[in-house]
């Protein structure tokens, strides 16, 4: 029988042969019950005994007290053992400086999703939701800067043709209503106001998107990290916004991307498969896209009948 002795002060322990597991008992032994019987000799009287618990009990032989030390610990899994994220470069802004942080976090975003996804904190939401205000609105109101001189003819435009149109019976005034509506968000006035309030859209658009984006993920059976998984990935993912800079298609690219991004955002925060990520992050733009198709007939039926077309 082979013998194995653990450091004590009042008995040395040797192991049984391995126990064999019984039906109807747990899987794991009880705080007071060891796993199998163990061999405890007596430091007074020399002779050895078994017993299947550990803690202060009587040498049967001579009636003296010893102490049977507990088994070791079980060791601890690779799960446990995985370090805390450090955290993103906009998470360490204090670390890095704030430009710094921001700029390493936009490129991270872009051209290495996974790194950055990887290394977000869940315990980082209000910085979090602070990339995404910040970079929707600093990227947004230099893309309205830009843009004003680039559309400066086409808005000349509408307004000619909103005078002629002013004159004319057969124009039916929803129209004339439209355009006059295009042309004032174009005004200096327009612009600034929705330069303030860009932050208060944004802020509101995370958390629907967040929301509606967690929602599915948990009918799904996706949502394994909870709430700050998602969060923290439809926050990142406003990143590629900062095409809004662009004129014109800069917006619908960004949007495209967004998308996507939220998408590998999901998967790797909440540790899900590809497939999983993608069908929580489009099924929430599948129903707005129906949704916008069904209010942009309803709108085109409208202005047909308005026009008198059937």
């Amino acid at each position: 029988m082979k013998r194995r002795e653990i450091p004590g002060c009042f008995a040395e322990v040797g192991i049984a042969p391995p126990p064999r597991k019984l039906l109807g008992r747990p899987a794991g032994p009880a705080v007071d019950v060891l796993e199998g019987a163990v061999l405890a000799r007596c430091p007074s009287c020399r002779n050895t005994f078994s017993t299947d618990r550990p803690g202060r009990q009587d040498c049967p032989v001579c009636g003296k007290p010893l102490v049977v030390p507990e088994p070791p610990a079980a060791p601890p899994t690779p799960g446990d053992l995985a370090p805390e994220p450090a955290g993103t470069p906009w998470e360490r802004r204090a670390e890095l400086g704030f430009f710094t942080a921001w700029m390493q976090t936009l490129q991270q975003a872009l051209l290495e999703p996974g790194k950055l996804f990887a290394s977000a904190r869940l315990d980082r939401g209000a910085a979090q939701l602070g990339f995404a205000v910040l970079n929707t609105s600093v990227f947004w109101a230099l893309g309205q800067l830009l843009e004003r001189p680039l559309l400066m003819g086409q808005r000349d435009q509408l307004r000619r043709i909103l005078e002629g149109m002013s004159g004319n019976p057969d124009v039916a005034p929803v129209v004339q209503r439209l355009l006059e509506a295009q042309l004032q968000a174009g005004s200096p006035s327009w612009v600034v106001a929705l330069a303030l309030l860009t932050p208060v859209f944004t802020f509101l658009l995370l958390y629907v998107n967040a929301a509606l984006t967690h929602g599915i993920a948990v009918i799904l059976g996706q949502a394994k990290r909870g709430f700050p998984a998602t969060f923290a990935a439809c926050a990142y993912a406003c990143a590629p916004l900062a095409l809004l800079a662009v004129p014109a298609c800069g917006s619908i690219v960004g949007l495209i991307w967004l998308v996507a991004l939220t998408a590998v955002g999901m998967k790797v925060t909440h540790r899900i498969s590809t497939t999983g990520a993608a069908a929580s992050v489009l099924a929430p733009y599948f129903v707005l896209c129906c949704l916008m198709l069904a209010a942009f007939g309803t709108l085109t039926l409208a202005l047909r009948r308005a026009v008198g077309q059937p």
